[in-house]
């Protein structure tokens, strides 16, 4: 087994005419960036499930340079030299995309290749397979739902809330089915909610993030939810969190000013930093699975 690695968990929002099997294609026939001269695109491409019905698809981000070199041992000379070796890779993040969550799980490289630049290069290589025509991508964080509202459950008040959501694609979340169902009647492509109180907000967060942390069944937590989202801002707030968007809380927490960002409270899991393709992507599915049920998330 391979030494542990952290890999993120992601939904992968497509706007324009970008469809799951245009994703698919641009990593099964990618097209190489460079930037600063290093070079990047996909590699070792596998595909599960039937033909036609594909379940998920692996590749790395290879991370490379067109002209390397290694060190090795001239023998006569029992002296070290640098060998030139083409398309040199100094990392490769390895990822798998589920497109029945929209979802993605990518390996977090450190130093190497973070997590957010994986974002920015994958974004990259899938519109520059089509040239960026009526095309664009972008990865949004899926929270640790409990981390982040144990600390939203710490603030003594809350004095600003901020999110921006877009319409969830094929999920959807019965605790923002409302505000899911507007985004799609106005023809939305995204929408922005502020609110700002400077006493602080009324807001049902601290009950919300009670019921979070109560442990209870997941069909009983969405019948809890129901009755607390009386706020706007709740529900976009929630609908961030489960990767449909981006959010922040600002508030107050012991007299100190507080920001909270969904971004910060990304779901992860420890998985193998080489993993065989079949093995991350049984992994995955089960970790985007058990968030399905924690949450109540479902298909239209």
């Amino acid at each position: 087994m391979t030494k542990q690695a952290k890999y993120y968990l992601g939904r992968i929002r497509k706007r324009g005419e970008l469809t799951a099997a245009k994703i698919a294609e641009a990593m099964r026939e990618p097209e190489t960036i460079e930037y600063r001269g290093t070079r990047y695109s996909f590699i070792d491409f596998q595909t599960f499930g039937s033909p036609g019905s594909e379940t998920g698809f692996y590749a790395k981000i290879a991370k490379y340079r067109q002209l390397g070199s290694v060190e090795v041992v001239h023998e006569a000379q029992h002296a070290s030299a640098a060998a030139a070796v083409p398309n040199l890779i100094d990392v490769a993040s390895p990822f798998v995309y589920l497109p029945g969550f929209s979802g993605i799980a990518y390996r977090h490289i450190w130093n190497a290749f973070p997590s957010e630049q994986f974002e920015k290069v994958f974004k990259d290589l899938v519109e520059a397979k089509y040239q960026k025509f009526f095309v664009a991508c972008d990865i949004e964080a899926v929270a640790d739902l409990r981390t982040f509202v144990t600390r939203l459950a710490g603030l003594d008040r809350i004095t600003e809330l901020q999110a921006t959501v877009f319409p969830p694609n094929p999920l959807f979340g019965p605790c923002w089915k409302s505000l899911s169902e507007y985004l799609l009647k106005r023809k939305l492509k995204e929408a922005v909610i502020k609110e700002e109180g400077i006493q602080g907000i009324e807001t049902k967060l601290p009950e919300i993030a009670a019921a979070f942390l109560s442990d209870k069944p997941a069909a009983e937590m969405v019948a809890l939810m129901e009755p607390l989202l009386d706020g706007l801002g709740d529900a976009a707030l929630l609908m961030a969190a489960d990767g449909y968007g981006r959010a922040r809380v600002k508030g107050s927490e012991r007299g100190r000013d507080v920001i909270i960002r969904t971004s910060e409270n990304q779901k992860s899991f420890l998985f193998e930093g080489d993993p065989h393709p079949s093995r991350l992507f049984e992994q995955a599915f089960d970790a985007f699975r058990k968030i399905n049920d924690e949450r109540g998330l479902e298909h239209p």
